[in-house]
C-alpha cells in the first residue's frame, strides 16, 4: 500500500517505522522543519533540550521497547527524581513519606491520609468509575478540608483555571497511577536520554529513513483528496501525491481543516473538548535556583504551574556545567501571555521566583528561551470515552492517530508510541511489535 503519514510527532514516525517495516510506500509529511512534535529539542548548552520539559516513568514500556530496537539503550539513564511543593510562599520537599509526614501545613491525621489515598488511587486499575465524578468533587468529598484546600484545589485550579471543577476523577486517577508505578520504594525513578529526547527523535527518523521511508520537512498538508467518501491523495506546497491510506498524526484541528468531507456530526464529536495552551519558559543559569527536580506551586497569588529544575535531575556536566529551570504554565490560549514577549514575562514572574526563593537574581539569569503550543492540554469532561475519537474516522482509509486517544492517559511519548504501534497494526495486522523485555 502507498501511506501517506501527517506529521512527524513520535506517534507518526513510530507507525511509519512499523509500516515501512512490512514492504509498505511510506511518506512522511511534517509541517515545521524538525521532527518530534512537541518532544522536539532546541540547542541549549552544547546539546539539546526538550521545548516543554520531559521525562519517562519505568512503567512506559512501549517507549522503551522501542528504545531497545533502535539500539539507544544505554543512552537512557534512570534518576531518582526530588519533588517540591510551596504554599504561602514556603518551599517544602514533597516527595516521599518522611517529607509528607513531616509537611506542617496539614494536619497530622491529613498527612497520613494523604499518603493512604495517593497509595489507594496508585493501587487502583478501574479508572471507568472515576469518569462519573469531576476530580474537584472526589477529592473534596474524600480528601480531609486542609488537603483539598492546601493541596488539590490551589493545583487543579493552577493547571485547569476556569474549569477546574470540570475534569473528570479520571484524569487525574491517571496522573496519580502513573507516578505510583514509578516508584521502587519509596522512591520515585525517572528516566532521560543523554542528548535529550531529540537525541530519540533522529534516532526513530533515521531508522524511519533506513526503512525506505521519505520525511518531507516543511511541507504542511493543504488538504485529504477525497472521493466517494475514500481517501486518494494528499495536496502540500501545491502538488498532489496519491495513497491508499493516511494515518493522521497531527492535531485534530488540522485534520477538520484539510478534511471538508468529514460529516458534520464528527466534527462537532472530535471538537467538544476545550483546551489549553501550554507556555514554558527556560532559563539557563549560573547557578542552581533550588535542590529540586519538580515544584508544584500551590499559591494561587502565584502565576506559575510548576518549576522544574532539569539540571537537578539530569547531570549538570551534560549542559556545561550550566543549570536550566523550566517555568510551566498552562494557560487559557486567550491569555495574555501569549501576546507578550519572553523578556516581558520573565520581568513579570521574577518578583514570583524570588519569594520562593529569596536570593535569586537576574545576575543568574544567562538565557531565556520561550516555547508555547495553544492545543497542548485538552479538558477532559466526564463520560469522555463516550465521545472519545476512534482510530478510523468516517472517511474511508483515514486513520487518527494522535493524543485525542490516549485518554485516560495524558499527553507523552510512550502513548504516543503505543499509539503508533496500534494504528499501524489496524492497517496491516501482520505488523509486529516486539515485546519489551527488562
Amino acid at each position: 500500500m502507498r501511506i501517506a503519514v501527517i506529521g512527524a510527532g513520535v506517534a507518526g514516525l513510530t507507525a511509519a517505522y512499523r509500516l515501512a517495516k512490512k514492504g509498505h510506500q511510506v511518506e512522511v509529511f511534517e509541517a515545521s522543519d524538525h521532527v518530534g512534535g512537541l518532544a522536539a529539542g532546541f540547542p541549549v548548552a552544547g546539546t539539546t533540550l526538550e521545548k516543554y520539559y520531559h521525562h519517562l516513568f519505568t512503567s512506559d514500556t512501549c517507549i522503551r521497547g522501542l528504545v531497545d530496537e533502535l539500539g539507544l539503550r544505554e543512552r537512557l539513564h534512570w534518576f531518582t527524581s526530588q519533588m517540591g511543593f510551596t504554599y504561602r510562599g514556603k518551599l517544602y520537599p514533597f516527595g516521599t513519606p518522611q517529607q509528607l509526614l513531616a509537611f506542617d501545613p496539614l494536619p497530622f491525621w491529613e498527612r497520613i491520609w494523604f499518603g493512604i489515598q495517593a497509595l489507594y488511587l496508585g493501587k487502583v486499575n478501574d479508572w471507568r468509575k472515576y469518569e462519573e465524578v469531576t476530580a474537584h468533587d472526589w477529592m473534596k468529598r474524600y480528601s480531609g478540608p486542609s488537603i483539598w484546600r492546601v493541596v488539590w484545589e490551589p493545583l487543579l485550579k493552577g493547571k485547569f483555571g476556569r474549569y477546574y471543577d470540570k475534569v473528570a476523577m479520571a484524569w487525574l486517577w491517571a496522573r496519580i497511577h502513573t507516578r505510583a508505578s514509578s516508584r521502587k520504594g519509596t522512591k520515585e525513578k525517572l528516566g532521560y536520554f543523554k542528548g535529550g529526547f531529540q537525541a530519540f527523535n533522529e534516532a526513530l527518523a533515521e531508522a524511519v529513513r533506513k526503512a525506505g521511508v521519505t520525511i518531507h520537512l516543511s511541507a504542511p498538508i493543504e488538504r485529504l483528496l477525497v472521493a466517494d467518501g475514500k481517501v486518494r491523495g494528499v495536496s502540500f506546497k501545491g502538488k498532489e501525491t496519491t495513497c491508499d491510506r493516511v494515518v493522521f498524526a497531527a492535531a485534530t484541528p488540522i485534520l477538520l481543516k484539510t478534511c471538508q468531507e468529514l460529516p458534520e456530526d464528527y466534527r462537532k464529536r472530535v471538537t467538544g473538548l476545550d483546551f489549553l495552551g501550554a507556555q514554558c519558559l527556560t532559563l539557563v543559569m549560573r547557578s542552581k535556583f533550588s535542590d529540586l527536580y519538580w515544584i508544584n506551586i500551590a499559591d494561587p497569588d502565584i502565576p506559575i504551574l510548576a518549576l522544574i529544575e532539569h539540571t537537578n535531575f539530569a547531570p549538570l556536566d551534560w549542559y556545561q556545567g550550566k543549570h536550566i529551570m523550566y517555568i510551566g504554565n498552562y494557560l487559557p490560549q486567550d491569555h495574555r501571555y501569549f501576546r507578550m514577549k519572553k523578556e516581558d514575562i520573565f520581568q513579570e514572574l521574577l518578583p514570583h521566583l524570588k519569594r520562593i526563593n529569596p536570593s535569586f537574581d537576574t545576575s543568574q539569569v544567562e538565557e531565556v528561551h520561550l516555547h508555547q503550543d495553544l492545543f497542548a492540554q485538552p479538558v477532559v469532561p466526564l463520560h469522555y470515552s463516550r465521545v472519545k475519537p476512534t482510530y478510523e474516522t468516517p472517511i474511508q482509509g483515514v486513520f487518527l492517530a494522535n493524543m485525542a486517544l490516549v485518554y485516560p492517559e495524558d499527553r507523552g511519548t510512550n502513548f504516543a508510541v503505543d499509539v503508533g504501534n496500534k494504528v499501524a497494526k489496524l492497517i496491516d495486522p501482520a505488523v509486529e511489535v516486539p515485546a519489551f523485555q527488562e
